[in-house]
């Protein structure tokens, strides 16, 4: 298994840019939750000022076999439509980027088509995942070259000028592979997990609840093995959520996540990585019924919650105005000095 060295998160830097907030002309803390995030992203970069202006959201696209046993209410195909819809700004991530000012890339890690469009960034590992019902998800190379690959493109971005990652995805079924991943980490109940992913009827929620049920007792991943996990139940798109999350805490850059998707591939990350959860935002809290239970076990709480249940990016992309806001604020407000006055609590 690779190891990974991960950068330090920067008490010093923190702690400046907390003392920042604190002089400027407001009650302390009275901007909340995003003063906090203003102080995770100086720990992270390692400055006492935000560096947020080029960002880039990873769109990871994979089709999973398990589709096949009915699990979703969108057809398969819907995977490579999306991938180049998204691209020309006709999806909700799509439109949603271009009203953020945020770069876009689409990688296939395994779309069930051929996408011979030059935007898209091919890595495609295999034309989707087997069904983790009839047989593992993946080989165990496979699933290290989807985190490898997810490492490489995040690095890429960076390497590109990008000082803000965000991640998103395009895989139909991938919340079923999602929730087994995260019943498989923390030895949970598969009815804990699964949601209604595409809006489910209350019938294909019991089946897909029975699907993830069968898959996991028949192959049984051990909870502290990553890549056990995602051979087995997994998914390419997951595996390359995980590895740009790697990949961004490696260079000490930010990475926003985007719901139910991003979070399974944190825990894939976390069990790789320890400690790797400081380096990233969750974006949302995710309309899959798993998400608070999961979000408590990998101790981070999202900014939104807002009934989201498309995935894309679509969480991520709008955690951007609220670090613009806040940019906005450490460069325009006025401090308690220059307005000649001070708080005495």
């Amino acid at each position: 298994m690779h190891t990974y060295a991960i950068k330090s998160i920067s008490q010093t830097d923190r702690e400046a840019m907390q003392q920042k907030l604190d002089q400027l002309a407001k009650p302390i803390a009275g901007l909340g939750r995003l003063e906090e995030l203003a102080v995770t992203i100086a720990g992270i970069q390692h400055q006492p000022e935000l560096s947020v202006s080029k960002r880039c959201c990873l769109v990871f696209a994979a089709d999973h076999g398990v589709a096949s046993e009915g699990v979703s209410a969108t057809p398969q195909k819907v995977t490579a439509i999306q991938s180049v819809n998204l691209l020309n700004g006709h999806t909700a991530a799509g439109a949603m980027a271009a009203s953020v000012h945020c770069g876009l890339e689409v990688i296939d890690m395994g779309v069930r088509a051929s996408l011979p469009d030059k935007r898209i960034i091919h890595r495609k590992i295999r034309w989707g995942t087997r069904d983790m019902l009839v047989e593992p998800a993946m080989t165990r190379d496979e699933a290290q070259q989807s985190i490898e690959t997810g490492r490489e493109v995040a690095k890429q971005a960076i390497a590109d000028g990008n000082r803000v990652l965000l991640l998103g995805e395009l895989g139909i079924a991938n919340t079923t592979a999602a929730a087994a991943i995260l019943a498989a980490r923390y030895a949970l109940s598969p009815a804990q997990t699964v949601g209604y992913g595409s809006n489910i009827s209350e019938k294909r929620y019991q089946h897909k609840i029975d699907v993830v049920t069968q898959a996991l007792h028949k192959w049984q991943p051990a909870s502290d093995d990553a890549l056990e996990i995602l051979r087995t139940v997994g998914g390419y798109e997951i595996g390359g959520n995980a590895g740009a999350i790697i990949g961004a805490a490696e260079e000490g850059v930010p990475i926003i996540l985007d719901g139910f998707i991003s979070y399974a591939a944190l825990s894939l990350a976390e069990l790789l990585v320890p400690g790797i959860e400081q380096h990233v935002i969750a974006s949302h809290a995710s309309k899959e019924s798993g998400t608070a239970l999961v979000t408590n076990l990998l101790n981070i709480n999202p900014l939104l919650d807002l009934n989201l249940a498309v995935g894309e990016g679509t969480g991520a992309l709008l955690v951007l105005p609220l670090i613009d806001a806040i940019q906005s604020v450490l460069t325009q407000m006025n401090t308690q000095t220059d307005m000649q006055f001070g708080y005495q609590p």
